[in-house]
């Protein structure tokens, strides 16, 4: 048993034997074989005939050649192919044309067609330019537009099809011709006819063998016959001794012209003329040729007379003539005329100059030419003073210069009165120190009139009227200042009335916008306020400048009312409550009358001493003033009032005031609504 174990099986092949009576399903054999690989490509066939789609390809040229380069096998019957479904890469090719590659996509339809054009190559083509059968060189040759180049011209690609070809040549008229290009590498000639873009100008003149210059050109002497391009040309005939002939010829083309003879004129002589001094004026035969230095130019052979002149010296007078391209120079000497001027400055020590010349002191004596001259007077504190003297002679003249300090002389510049748009008038003045109110012991004075101290250091336009209805319609056209009793208050030359004192500002603010100025008010917190301090623009006088105005214009010690210090008030004063309204108003002034129930037109009474009107009576004005009862140790400049408040001051007596204490200068009212004996006129800054 021990060597059994030892024994190597090996394995070997195994079949499972045969059923008994039973053959293989397929035993192959050449013949079945063949069969069955018939039997295939029948089917093939079958399916492709089924399937497959008859195509037909067309091309342009009809000798076109092609072949499919892609796609499932394709079976060719006749003109028409039988391919499956699907892409196809086609390539296609014929002489004289560009290859065509192309993918065509067969669908389900059984008949289906494709039409192909192939594009032919370029042509070569030559361009000609002839004139009268002889070729132009040079000609400029555009094919569709675009510059190829210059005739005669061999264009080795040219597109087939239909070209433009244009021909431009500066001495021929430009040719256009339409062509058509064969292409497919084949070679034509095509000859473009250009007609002449000039005409022949036949030209004379006297003196013969004169230089002839077209445009500046020159191009022949006469007489000749030239060939000139068309258009507008400058024709010029030059010969030495001679002024130029110079004239304007429209040539047309192919239009020939002859041209009249030309006669020469002889050329001018020059004359040059300098004076000392110069800027003398120069007459030849009574005609003004200016101021020398200068040059004229003078006909030959002629005699002339010449005058020269200048302002302070003596006339020149000479006679002379001039030959033909002759240039004549003349210097010439004027003898100056003077005259004595003497100078009086106050104060001393100023210096002077003359046309802008310093000589010294201005205290002197000027021997100066008898022209216009400049004097200039400087002195360091004063303004310049300037001015301009003519002396006379034989007529010794005395001047008197006083100086003013640089204030003095801008104050002097500043208008006196100005305009509004509407036509109100404003009056300059200037200002002091002096005292607003009423002194403690002055009969009628009130608690509200304290006297104080103020200093007014700018000055100011007051306009000399209250503003009427007329110009206030112009604001706001829908006013109506009304009735008071029986008295008409709304006619047009009336002071306007039965206005509050905002509309006042508002209208001062209108005003200012219409002539440019800046607003000198603003709308802040609910209330209206002066902008600034400096403002220029229309608005209502302070109170300190309408009661200097009113009482202290003249100079003089201030009256307790505005005609004098007793009642009652002399005729012809102003607008009060006279006898006339007596039914109207409380109190009216016994024996006084002054015609009017009711305000009076604005200007009817005399203005005061700075030309401002109806101050006092006729209606009280509102004033730019908050009003206050203040007691002010200090003197006040340039107050503006308190910076807030309820009320706003109103000042001067009005035509229902008849009792003592109103009538007088420093009465004082207050208010802010509209009332029928309160109007208003305007003021602003000089600047």
């Amino acid at each position: 048993m021990a060597e059994s174990e030892n024994v190597i099986i090996e394995p070997s092949d195994f079949s499972r034997p045969s059923a008994p009576g039973k053959k293989p399903f397929f035993q192959p054999s050449p013949v079945k074989i063949s069969i069955l690989v018939l039997f295939g490509l029948l089917l093939t066939v079958a399916l492709f005939m089924f399937n497959a789609r008859a195509v037909k390809f067309d091309f342009d040229p009809v000798e076109t050649k092609f072949d499919i380069l892609s796609g499932y096998p394709t079976y060719q019957l006749g003109e028409r192919f039988l391919m499956l479904q699907g892409d196809y890469d086609i390539r296609a090719v014929a002489e004289g044309y560009y290859p065509l590659e192309s993918t065509v996509s067969l669908t389900e339809e059984a008949d289906q067609n494709f039409n192909f054009s192939l594009r032919k190559l370029p042509g070569i083509v030559e361009i000609i330019a002839l004139h009268e059968g002889t070729e132009v060189p040079g000609a400029e040759v555009f094919v569709d537009q675009t510059l190829i180049g210059e005739t005669t011209l061999t264009i080795n690609e040219v597109d087939a099809g239909s070209r433009d070809i244009f021909v431009n040549h500066p001495r021929y008229l430009p040719a256009q011709k339409v062509i058509t290009v064969v292409g497919k590498r084949q070679f034509q000639s095509e000859q473009v006819t250009l007609l002449p873009a000039w005409a022949n100008i036949s030209i004379d003149a006297m003196p013969g063998e004169t230089k002839i210059y077209i445009d500046d050109e020159l191009v022949g002497t006469t007489p000749a016959i030239l060939e000139v391009i068309q258009g507008e040309r400058t024709l010029q005939i030059r010969k030495t001794g001679y002024k130029v002939f110079e004239s304007l010829l429209e040539v047309i083309a192919q239009e020939h012209q002859e041209l009249d003879r030309v006669i020469l004129e002889k050329a001018d002589g020059k004359l040059n003329i300098v004076s000392n001094p110069a800027g003398g004026n120069v007459t030849i035969s009574g005609h003004y040729y200016g101021q020398t230095p200068l040059s004229v130019t003078l006909a030959p052979a002629e005699n002339y007379l010449l005058v020269a002149t200048r302002a302070g010296y003596r006339n020149h007078t000479r006679s002379l003539s001039v030959s033909p391209d002759e240039d004549l120079s003349l210097n010439l000497s004027l003898k100056p005329v003077v005259g004595l001027i003497k100078l009086t400055v106050t104060p001393p020590g100023a210096s002077l100059f003359v046309d802008n010349q310093a000589l010294g002191d201005a205290n002197q004596t000027l021997e100066l030419n008898a022209r216009a001259h400049e004097l200039r007077v400087e002195l360091p504190g004063y303004a310049s003073y300037v001015t301009k003297v003519i002396p006379q002679p034989g007529l010794p003249q005395q001047l008197n210069i006083v100086m003013l300090t640089e204030e003095a002389a801008r104050v002097s510049s500043i208008p006196q009165q100005i305009s509004t748009a509407l036509g109100d008038t404003l009056r300059f003045i200037i200002p002091e120190t002096f005292a607003m109110g009423a002194g403690r012991r002055e009969p009628g004075r009130r608690s509200n009139e304290i006297e104080k101290n103020v200093e007014l250091t700018r000055s100011f336009y007051l306009g000399e009227q209250e503003i009427s209805n007329r110009s206030f319609k112009q604001f706001d056209p829908g006013h109506d200042s009304g009735l008071l009793g029986r008295a008409l208050l709304s006619e047009e030359d009336r002071p306007v009335v039965n206005v509050s004192w905002e509309e006042a500002v508002r209208f001062s603010n209108w005003l200012s916008e219409k002539d440019g100025l800046p607003a000198a008010y603003a709308l802040k917190d609910g209330q209206w306020r002066l902008r600034s301090p400096t403002t220029i623009g229309y608005r209502l006088p302070t109170e300190a400048e309408w009661a200097w105005a009113a009482r202290y214009a003249s100079g003089e010690l201030p009256t307790r009312f505005p005609w004098g210090d007793n009642m009652p008030p002399t005729a012809g004063s102003g607008n009060y409550a006279d006898v006339s309204a007596a039914n109207m108003v409380p109190y009216s002034i016994k024996g006084y009358n002054d015609n009017f129930r009711g305000p009076a037109p604005s200007g009817t009474y005399a203005p005061n001493e700075l030309g401002i009107f109806d101050l006092a009576g006729n209606v009280s004005e509102w004033i730019n003033d908050y009003y206050s009862v203040e007691l002010h140790r200090k003197t006040l400049v340039d107050p503006l009032g308190p910076v807030q408040g309820d009320y706003y001051v109103i000042r001067g007596s009005n035509y229902t005031h008849g009792r003592f204490s109103e009538l007088r200068w420093t009465f004082r009212d207050y208010g802010s609504d509209p009332r029928p004996d309160v109007g208003f006129r305007i003021a602003r800054f000089v600047e």
